[in-house]
């Protein structure tokens, strides 16, 4: 089975510190894909991509925003891309700090194409998102594209723009908003996400270069492609699925998860139980650690949250979560909100402070 895609968790930690808390809570986004507090998937320097897509679709959906990845994508700062941003920066010209970027970008993100080609006199740099169990694509790739281009205009000068961006899919009916946040032309439904310059641009000098620390970055990515091992648990892609799935009210069963696995349900069963893991058990994790952290760190109502996991009744969802927790959801809520009073403690995600394998 192809391993799923993962992403730094100090990436999602940057998008959150963009958001405006005027328009949005960033703890109810964290709490409902399952990153507040590390409830679902602990703590660890990569967390799934599914969980961090689910998390851009979700906040364009709750601020009716389709525009969403591509302003959060202009705020991110290329910095919390970690050491291959520097490493980009640290090059003598654009054209192999691109190549290095692309060379290291499984060290920071996984499930992942990122290549620069090259065709007549233009360049082409493109991204896409070839773990099938990602369900959530769109905001990804406008927040993708929009910080490889600050990634471009750290080095071309903040007045750049590219002769043409790709898109996998369809603008809908926001292609104003597209033309609004990318002042150059557009295509959509490509074969990858892209961004295309001129081929002399690759040549262009970069200012910041400094020789000794971008072999030092250069070797220490190398090591790390090594000898790390950079893909998720099976436990984790199963639950950041589950949660995908809940997120966008479709189908859970076990047939829908061992297709997009690429796996026939007997093979997943399979898969699952060598690793000591079954999937009913994982679903009711999901389903309860979601429930846990948007009664404790959201203001949706105990109906809401029981319809957001699939119950089609309150009461249901009620004493799933008591059979798990000892306790009910209203007990649960008024218990954690004592506990978080007391504390003073801000509920939120926040990515680890050191970096293991895994």
């Amino acid at each position: 089975m192809p391993s799923s895609g993962f992403i730094a968790a100090s990436i999602i930690d940057g998008v959150l510190s963009t958001i405006d808390r005027r328009r949005m809570d960033p703890e109810t986004i964290s709490a409902r894909v399952g990153i507040a507090n590390y409830g679902l998937f602990g703590r660890s320097p990569f967390l799934p991509l599914s969980a961090f897509t689910t998390m851009l679709e979700m906040a364009a959906i709750q601020t009716n925003d389709h525009a969403l990845g591509m302003k959060w994508g202009k705020l991110f700062n290329i910095h919390d891309l970690g050491a291959s941003a520097q490493l980009y920066l640290t090059a003598p010209t654009v054209g192999e700090g691109l190549a290095k970027l692309c060379e290291y970008f499984p060290t920071f993100q996984g499930g992942t194409h990122c290549a620069l080609n090259v065709s007549g006199d233009t360049a082409r740099l493109t991204y896409s998102i070839f773990d099938r169990t990602v369900s959530h694509r769109v905001q990804d790739a406008n927040f993708s594209e929009a910080v490889l281009c600050s990634v471009l205009r750290a080095t071309l000068g903040q007045d750049w723009d590219p002769l043409c961006l790709e898109f996998e899919h369809s603008p809908g009916a926001n292609l104003a908003s597209y033309q609004a946040h990318f002042h150059c032309p557009l295509r959509f439904g490509a074969r990858y996400n892209a961004i295309l310059f001129p081929l002399s641009e690759l040549s262009r000098p970069i200012s910041s270069y400094d020789r000794a620390l971008h072999g030092r970055l250069d070797r220490e990515l190398s090591d790390c492609l090594r000898s790390q091992e950079l893909e998720l648990d099976l436990s984790s892609s199963v639950k950041a699925w589950i949660n995908a799935r809940l997120c966008c009210f479709k189908s859970i069963d076990i047939q829908d998860a061992a297709s997009d696995f690429g796996m026939s349900v007997r093979s997943f069963q399979r898969k699952l139980a060598d690793s000591g893991l079954n999937y009913a058990d994982l679903r009711n994790a999901v389903r309860t650690e979601i429930a846990k952290a948007m009664l404790a760190f959201t203001e949706r109502t105990i109906p809401e949250i029981a319809f957001d996991l699939g119950f089609s009744e309150t009461s249901a969802f009620s004493r799933s979560f008591k059979s798990f927790t000892g306790s009910t959801p209203a007990k649960f809520r008024d218990n954690a909100g004592r506990t978080s009073r007391s504390s003073g403690a801000r509920p939120g995600f926040m990515a680890p402070t050191t970096a293991t394998s895994h």
